[in-house]
């Protein structure tokens, strides 16, 4: 397509600070070649599950939701790139086939397509994460958009730090993610959220190559900023070490599996085989306990 963006085939091992979203996101997986990498969290999360069927699924496509998480990130992290990655839409619906023709060339050319009151919101939301008592000071001289480049087995790997807290602080050995949610910021949301997209995963991967790759500094701890993208409340919370072991543990099998299949091939799973399948334990639980109730 027209003005369309060559991909990065590659990226020097090391820490790279203020990446950006744009140059990072360009180096992409070539499910045809898995031993060129990159491996990324993202990417795992979604191999784990079935190999094969994420082998066959096309590119996932930017929702509103990812859209808004990404402009809200890039207002926070990266606010001198907002210029060259937001376009405002001149078209007052992207119906008519010259509406659609732009869009696709923005969209092709790594373009967030936004709104002024969507620029005016995500300013606002990250004023009010360096207001926050705890966030702004997290924030305060934090490095932020930090690639990193290492590798597993010999196949590139690849992440890239929200914020990176600066040294010497209180927040000297952790990492954050900021999260954007409209599912609120009590601790039952919390956690459903850290645990439906698996963030733990994400907080291991990040921090167990940020400590391989990083060799002038060591990060025990990984948390999250999360802001209600209605409210704009603010929370922050770290992340527990038994979880983030759990991650570890996840990513690690997961990656044991990417190497094999960097290897062998990618195969059905079921080609050969008849599972033992039990329901999910709460609805067992569930039905036990509706079984001995009295009628």
């Amino acid at each position: 397509m027209r003005g369309e963006k060559e991909p990065k085939t590659t990226m020097k091992h090391g820490i790279h600070y203020n990446l950006g979203m744009s140059e990072y996101h360009s180096w992409k997986l070539d499910k045809a070649n898995l031993k060129a990498g990159p491996i990324s969290c993202s990417m795992l999360k979604d191999f784990a599950p079935n190999p094969y069927a994420w082998l066959k699924a096309p590119e996932r496509k930017a929702t509103a939701a990812m859209n808004t998480g990404s402009l809200f990130d890039l207002a926070l992290t990266d606010p001198d790139a907002m210029s060259e990655t937001l376009v405002v839409s001149p078209f007052d619906s992207m119906r008519t086939n010259k509406a659609k023709e732009w869009r696709d060339e923005q969209l092709a050319n790594g373009k967030l397509i936004v709104d002024e009151a969507d620029i005016e919101t995500a300013t606002l939301a990250a004023q009010r994460v360096r207001e926050h008592e705890i966030a702004g000071s997290i924030m305060q001289k934090a490095q932020c958009q930090v690639g990193v480049v290492g590798e597993v087995n010999g196949i590139p790997a690849k992440c890239l730090l929200d914020i990176e807290p600066s040294p010497g602080g209180d927040w000297e050995e952790h990492l954050f993610d900021y999260k954007t949610t409209s599912g609120g910021l009590d601790d039952e949301s919390i956690r459903k959220t850290i645990s439906n997209f698996r963030y733990h995963w994400q907080a291991s991967f990040y921090r167990s190559l940020k400590n391989k790759v990083d060799d002038a500094r060591h990060c025990e701890h990984f948390g999250f900023i999360f802001q209600d993208v209605n409210t704009l409340e603010v929370r922050v919370v770290v992340l527990d070490q038994d979880d983030l072991l759990l991650g570890n543990r996840c990513i690690t099998k997961t990656l044991c599996e990417f190497v094999k299949c960097s290897e062998r091939g990618i195969h059905s799973r079921y080609k050969s085989s008849v599972s033992n399948i039990k329901v999910m334990p709460y609805q067992a639980m569930n039905e036990e306990e509706w079984l001995e109730s009295e009628f």
